[in-house]
């Protein structure tokens, strides 16, 4: 009797162990399937891009696409960034491109995918067909827009192999949002007017900025129906001199970008308290006049997401009700 309960023990032990082993063949089988299947995106020059497996070696063309690689963790995948990349959010030792970087730059740095600006790969498409030459992947992605986040996440997550880390990058954001609308409930509504330079300017109304400023609660002042879009900038609209003479005595906050990189110049702090156009306002007699570095506020980065929400609010000013 002992001996058939030994043999009948024996038996299920190896029925057990026989079945874990087939369990895991199936699951390093379904691995390898999936790790084989090819990573698919369409990006926004309604191409088909196709890796065989993740982007290993990235390199970026885009300030915005690089500090969203940072956020979601594939900073150590890139190999190439722009030359204005910003040191203080992507590792001073991964290699600057030049201004206007060549195939054979490109090339040499061996990527798995390049990832660039739909816009700039418009106007770059010689390059691109070196690229394709050379048998370079690309990817031409759009800079991120608060209504379109999570598919612009996703899309960068699949290249990068960080869909996981995509998705807790898109939650922490909208976490950072609420919170910050939570707590303007509790101050004075300001009305702001971002002069994005001298060319009057401003940020338009669906825009990175216009949404981190209307986070903390102020209202922002701009053209509700759009307005002109500047060529190739379409995040700012042309506000105008005359349309601004109307506005000054309701604008209790001036925020005035420094460092702009689309080749106009600023209108510095000190210029605008001395302009006699604004000499009614607000802003002016109540010493609400800032400066900030246009990447600050208007670049579409979620690395530097919480500091930007930070410089809002110091620069806006807030009383408690």
């Amino acid at each position: 009797m002992a001996q058939d309960n030994f043999f009948m023990a024996t038996k299920s032990k190896t029925v057990i162990i026989l079945f874990f082993f087939t369990l895991i063949f199936m699951l390093l089988a379904h691995g390898t399937a999936l790790a084989s299947k090819p990573l698919a995106i369409v990006d926004d020059l309604q191409r088909n891009v196709e890796l065989q497996r993740p982007a290993v070696r990235i390199v970026s063309l885009s300030d915005s696409h690089t500090e969203n690689l940072v956020a979601i963790r594939a900073v150590r995948q890139l190999v190439g960034v722009t030359f204005s990349a910003d040191a203080k959010w992507v590792l001073k030792n991964i290699p600057r491109l030049s201004r206007h970087p060549s195939a054979e730059q490109i090339t040499g740095l061996k990527p798995d995918i390049v990832i660039m600006d739909t816009d700039w790969a418009k106007k770059n498409k010689e390059l691109l067909k070196e690229l394709d030459k050379a048998k370079i992947k690309y990817a031409a992605l759009n800079r991120p827009r608060w209504a379109v986040l999570a598919q612009y996440l996703e899309k960068l997550g699949t290249l990068s192999g960080r869909s996981k880390e995509a998705v807790q990058t898109l939650f922490l954001s909208e976490k950072s949002l609420s919170k910050s609308e939570i707590r303007s409930a509790k101050m004075e509504k300001v009305r702001v007017f971002v002069l994005a330079g001298s060319d009057f300017s401003t940020c338009a109304s669906d825009s990175w900025g216009a949404r981190l400023i209307g986070a903390t609660g102020a209202k922002i002042i701009t053209d509700v129906n759009g307005g002109t879009r500047i060529q190739s900038f379409p995040e700012y609209i042309f506000y105008g001199p005359d349309k601004l003479a109307d506005k000054v005595n309701n604008i209790d906050v001036i925020i005035t970008l420094k460092n702009i990189q689309r080749g106009v110049s600023p209108a510095l702090r000190e210029s605008i308290i001395k302009d006699p156009m604004f000499k009614n306002t607000p802003a002016v007699k109540n010493g609400r006049v800032w400066e900030i570095n246009e990447s600050d506020l208007m670049l579409p980065s979620l690395v530097r997401l919480d500091s930007s929400l930070l410089k809002c609010w110091q620069l806006i000013g807030y009383k408690t009700k």
